[in-house]
Order: structure tokens, then sequence, then C-alpha cells
């Protein structure tokens, strides 16, 4: 760790996603610059939950028919989280600033934390289920994955031959 400049602390269902910069070394240059005493860096999560229609809306990828799993480049609607209830942030974080950390909270650390505007970057959380369903009415479209879909799919692709997934 003495090497990584940050550390990011997510699941495997979530993307820390930009949303006015184009990669995360970008964000996180201008985010240090603005706020340099910072140390940990608070990533609000929003849910985008299993597509309320049944077939996909989206997508070049009939070749990923047999492919178990699915697509999150299907998952556009996002619930808006309820900000009057605690939600666990995620976290970006100088790992030389940090001593001790649980999942979700930091319990010792050199410097302070900065809370995140979601318009600048929030966390793409697609999990496999949600123990409720929200109608489409309530929920917000948000594609901002899918500006990264010519750098995903070619990766993607090659991985999933390599796996023997696709012919």
């Amino acid at each position: 760790m003495d090497r990584s400049r940050y550390v990011l602390l997510n699941d495997i269902d979530e993307i820390i996603m930009p949303y006015k910069h184009n990669n995360l070394t970008s964000l996180m240059d201008v985010l240090q610059q603005q706020h340099p005493n910072k140390g940990v860096f608070l990533i609000e999560n929003h849910i985008f939950p299993k597509k309320p229609f049944n077939e996909s809306k989206w997508g070049p990828l009939p070749r990923w028919r047999g492919v178990p799993g699915f697509n999150i480049l299907d998952r556009i609607y996002k619930e808006e989280p309820d900000r009057t209830i605690y939600h666990p942030h995620k976290m970006i974080v100088q790992p030389r600033m940090v001593q001790q950390t649980s999942v979700h909270e930091v319990l010792k650390m050199i410097g302070q934390m900065f809370k995140v505007p979601p318009d600048v970057c929030r966390i793409i959380h697609s999990p496999i289920s949600t123990p409720t369903q929200r109608p489409l009415e309530q929920l917000h479209v948000d594609t901002r994955l899918r500006d990264f879909t010519e750098q995903l799919l070619p990766g993607l692709n090659k991985v999933l031959r390599e796996a023997g997934l696709l012919t």
C-alpha cells in the first residue's frame, strides 16, 4: 500500500463512477487539489435495481445470451436514496492518512473526511436482488456507465472468450 495513492473500498457489485470526469485519476487529482487536508472521500451509494422490464432494451450483445449473470449496461434505472435515513457510504482513501477502517467508516485517521457530492461521483450499485421493487415512476434514468462501452466491451469479450463462455 506504500505505492498506492488511493485505495477504493467498495464491493464487487459496485462501481465508483465519476460523473464530471472521464476517469478516477482526474477526479481524485481535482478533489485532492480542492481538499488538500482530506484523506478520506465518502461516495454515496445509488442502487440500480434489476430492470423493471422483462426484455433488454439495449445492447449489441446477442452473443452474450448464454453467458450467466446479467449485463450491467442494461441497468439504467436508479433509485434516489432516502437521505432522511442513514446510508453507509463507500470510500476512496489515501492509505498513508488512514490507520484503521471498518467496512463503511474510518475509525482512526490523520486528516479529514470529505463527502463527495453525488453529481461529481457516486456508486453504481447493481445488486442481484433488492428487498423491494419501486415503480418505474420512482426511478431515474442514468446511463453514465454506457459512456464507457467502447472501452469496456473489447476487454469483456476477451475475458469471456478465454473463459470459454463465448465462441
